[in-house]
């Protein structure tokens, strides 16, 4: 089978994808007071989405994936390119709306960090709450070698060659973390919860800072 060639989608078709990726996001009914936004770092296929969303339903944030605009690009025949530039424009949008938000992304990595400073340069009050996901090489092979969601990856060989390029390419960013997850705990729904108290915790301490400013 002969495989399709994307091309870089021009500037107007980013907004279109832009639109179309807003259309989807959950908006919570309130703000917080003060704002913040939820950081995750993990490799590929280490279980950030579950565990995000999760974390963005209790706390009431707005989740933001990389991985559902990317999506969107492959469906209408574009590469990646611009992926990173769309979520910046949807994080400045929210923040200034007043809302706190889950970056569903590695905000680890090399050009989550360069994004992360532009983020903080026309926010800077905004706290960035950095989590870990860290489960065992194992697990997140044996997840792999099961992987449906085939607009991702062309096949397993590629999730697992992919998984192996990311780890070796990847060095964890020497920040704080709130708290470190591993979803191949038996006792995960107990684990969830520790890391929930973690990060009331860590904002508790951040919003005490915050009012005395």
């Amino acid at each position: 089978m002969t495989e399709i060639i994307r091309r870089v989608a021009p500037k107007e078709e980013l907004r279109d994808v832009m639109r179309e990726y807003e259309e989807t996001l959950i908006i919570p009914e309130r703000t917080l007071n003060p704002q913040w936004m939820l950081m995750p770092v993990g490799l590929i296929g280490s279980g950030k989405t579950p565990i995000v969303k999760s974390l963005a339903e209790y706390f009431g944030l707005v989740r933001i994936s990389t991985d559902e605009i990317r999506q969107i690009m492959k469906k209408r025949g574009h590469t990646y390119d611009g992926v990173r530039d769309i979520v910046q424009e949807i994080i400045q949008k929210y923040l200034g709306l007043g809302y706190s938000l889950a970056c569903d992304a590695n905000t680890g990595s090399r050009f989550g960090l360069k994004y992360n400073k532009k983020t903080k340069r026309t926010f800077p009050d905004v706290p960035h709450i950095f989590i870990h996901i860290n489960p065992p090489d194992e697990y997140i092979i044996n997840k792999l070698k099961n992987y449906t969601h085939t607009w991702l990856f062309k096949d397993v060989t590629h999730a697992i060659n992919s998984f192996y390029k990311n780890k070796k390419e990847f060095i964890v960013p020497d920040i704080p973390f709130a708290f470190t997850f591993d979803p191949s705990r038996s006792d995960f729904r107990k684990h969830l919860k520790e890391g929930i108290k973690a990060l009331e915790s860590a904002l508790s301490v951040n919003k005490n800072s915050y009012f005395n400013k």
